[in-house]
């Protein structure tokens, strides 16, 4: 993303090169086009780079440090009423730690302490915290609520506390950093993270344009399209837009087929790899954290701007700019709504003078956001404020994307009633819409409605056409195993584990099905220990592994070990009712 301004002859020259040469599409958009990471884009563009760090993109995940912390910590610890578990953060020795625990009257029955290895968030909503246990990431209980200044339960948790067990996905690390390398078949293992949201987040994989800048394949990019690199603003809006709806469009997304979300780069169409559907509510006035291209698609100013109005007009995404700095914004709104002698807004003068010539506070107003507590943000849906109907209902559809099918509409209802409401209305809806051909999707279906031999049949089906797909292998084992088919469940779950070291649930669950298949048998108790010792070494920290190493103990005979194991799965999980039973069945016989 150079422009050269030396000569003419040399200018003449590299185009004359350029046209014989470079492609007149993105190279980025090339499967096989690598990624060299954000540091590599310094020493050509210092001062972005330098700028570019201090923005809340680049700023978006980080270490903790003591020098950048903004939260208080003399506060009191926030209680979760349901569990009856009472949080609290705390620094010591330069590291960040936040406690778990449980009192009874003025004693502490239940006490868990977790360091802090990630930040998320740049500081201007929220913060929440990461921990990384062996490679393996989750999210932590608390988050501090910037612009209200208070800890509360992290978004969610009021509705079900997961405590420090909440896995961090792919999708979910998408948004807050830029490449990371993921552990294939783990769900929630990295062996690499960038920290912050980097260049090639927005400006596509990196290495062939540093390659063929430094072979002197240089161009006027006043004059011409770099095709070497993206740069988002010679983009048509649509696909402007597509690049900042990777993060700014939060919804349930569903693949296209053969398709994964983490493949979408810059210049492509999101509907190339994924369709989205956003919740559509009732009342018009309701947007959530991520909704800000959604909204600002639905403006007039948008509308009638035949494409000119996009994020980066007000947005400089290289340049930190203060939230309160509203002349700038002002200047923005100005830069078209332009008049001759006429007063350019026709609000009374009293209100006019009490604004202070503000165009944002009444045409962009804040309000909470309904996914997240505590946030303010300004809606983007610029518009002149109206009266409302104070007897609007709440209420909710899916918003298909343009051009979906009715079988991602179908898998949307599914994923919707799977992870924000389990309404038997959106399993019926979901199989009124899905494709025959879905049949993982239609046995899920049957399985939630209490079909467990019809989704057995479906699910099989699905598996004759993709024997080795691991979803679908788990999917039919766990199906096998509500029929009590043990023995077949655990081949099902065997051959995930063989085929992906990492799926370690798959090899938890080989281990239970085999002590189930085989009760009673010796050999088989020796066989899940070995298997439960290789995940113990994957994740010594989780309590299920635990339980089941405690049992296999207790029923070898070697009560002490199993006793020992059963206490430190209640270390991790004090309200493991298997652990809790074993533990008091063996304290009892003694």
């Amino acid at each position: 993303m150079m422009r050269w301004l030396t000569g003419w002859a040399a200018v003449a020259g590299v185009l004359l090169f350029r046209c014989a040469t470079m492609p007149e599409q993105y190279v980025s958009l090339d499967p096989q086009a690598a990624y060299a990471g954000m540091a590599s884009c310094q020493p050509c563009h210092q001062r972005i780079y330098r700028e570019y760090l201090e923005t809340g993109m680049g700023r978006s995940m980080h270490r903790p440090d003591p020098a950048r912390r903004i939260e208080r910590f003399d506060a009191e610890s926030v209680v979760d009423p349901k569990l009856r578990l009472a949080y609290h953060p705390f620094w010591e020795d330069g590291r960040m730690f936040i406690r778990e625990f449980r009192l009874d009257g003025a004693d502490t029955v239940y006490q868990r302490t977790e360091q802090v290895d990630y930040v998320v968030g740049s500081g201007h909503q929220t913060r929440s915290y990461l921990m990384e246990r062996n490679g393996y990431l989750y999210e932590m209980p608390l988050t501090w609520y910037v612009e209200a200044g208070v800890w509360d339960l992290s978004p969610g948790y009021e509705v079900q506390n997961s405590r420090f067990s909440r896995e961090i996905g792919q999708e979910c690390m998408g948004c807050h950093t830029g490449k990371t390398e993921f552990v294939p078949g783990s769900k929630h293992r990295y062996r690499e993270i960038s920290l912050g949201i980097d260049c090639e987040k927005c400006h596509g994989p990196g290495q062939r344009h540093i390659e063929l800048m430094q072979a002197g394949h240089l161009v006027d990019v006043g004059e011409h399209i770099d095709y070497s690199i993206v740069n988002p603003g010679k983009l048509p809006a649509s696909l402007q837009f597509d690049v900042c709806q990777q993060c700014h469009l939060q919804g349930i997304n569903i693949p296209r087929p053969g398709r994964q979300v983490e493949e979408y780069r810059p210049a492509m169409r999101l509907q190339e790899v994924y369709d989205v559907f956003l919740e559509q509510h009732a009342d018009p006035d309701a947007f959530g954290i991520a909704s800000h291209a959604e909204r600002l698609q639905q403006s007039r100013c948008f509308l009638e701007s035949e494409g000119r109005l996009t994020c980066t007009t007000c947005h400089n995404p290289h340049k930190q700019l203060s939230r309160s700095d509203t002349a700038y914004y002002v200047r923005r709104c100005q830069s078209c709504h332009r008049t001759g002698h006429e007063p350019l807004c026709s609000a009374a003068p009293e209100l006019l003078q009490a604004q202070r010539g503000d165009c944002v506070s009444c045409h962009m107003p804040a309000g909470g956001t309904r996914d997240i507590p505590h946030v303010r943000f300004h809606d983007h849906r610029i518009r002149v404020l109206r009266s409302r109907n104070p007897g609007q209902a709440a209420g909710f559809s899916l918003y298909a994307s343009a051009g979906a099918s009715a079988d991602a509409q179908g898998r949307a209802w599914l994923a919707w009633f799977e992870q924000q409401e389990p309404d038997p209305a959106w399993l019926d809806r979901a199989a009124g819409l899905l494709s025959p051909a879905s049949a993982d999707a239609l046995a899920r279906v049957a399985r939630y409605q209490g079909r467990p031999q019809d989704a057995l049949r479906l699910a099989r089906q699905a598996l004759a056409a993709n024997p080795a797909d691991p979803d679908l292998l788990f999917l039919t084992g766990e199906l096998l195993e509500d029929l009590r088919q043990f023995q077949e469940a655990h081949d099902c779950y065997a051959a995930i584990f063989q085929a992906h070291p990492e799926a370690w649930e798959a090899g938890l669950k080989q281990a239970v099905t085999l002590l189930k298949a085989r009760s009673g048998d010796r050999a088989a108790l020796d066989e899940a220990r070995a298997l439960l010792e290789t995940l113990r070494q994957m994740k010594p920290f989780e309590p299920r592994v635990l339980q089941n190493l405690g049992f296999v103990a207790l029923n070898q005979g070697r009560w002490d070990e199993a006793e020992r194991l059963f206490v430190e799965a209640l270390r991790y999980d004090p309200d493991y009712r298997q652990a809790l039973d074993n533990l008091a069945l063996i304290r009892s016989r003694r």
